[in-house]
């Protein structure tokens, strides 16, 4: 499990960008209390699909048009 700050490391992706694409439902997480706080939690797999999501949109799509042609890369790798 990555947390946000990680997530943000690994893909590029700012914090906000992460957050934007769970409020639109794009990626999910889990939360976990830590301390006093709960924190975002991510699968490794996130990984990759961030990192399309992101690619697309630094291309100049919207962020629908980017998760729609991520999905399918991520769904089945063997098409790259």
């Amino acid at each position: 499990m990555l947390r946000i700050t990680e997530l943000t490391k690994i893909t590029g992706a700012s914090v906000d960008e992460l957050r934007y694409m769970e409020r639109k439902g794009f990626l999910n997480s889990s939360r976990r209390q830590l301390k006093s706080r709960k924190v975002r939690q991510y699968q490794e797999a996130d990984i990759r699909k961030v990192q399309l999501i992101i690619k697309y949109r630094r291309q100049g799509f919207t962020w629908n048009v980017a998760f729609q042609k991520a999905m399918p890369e991520v769904e089945n790798p063997l098409l790259l």
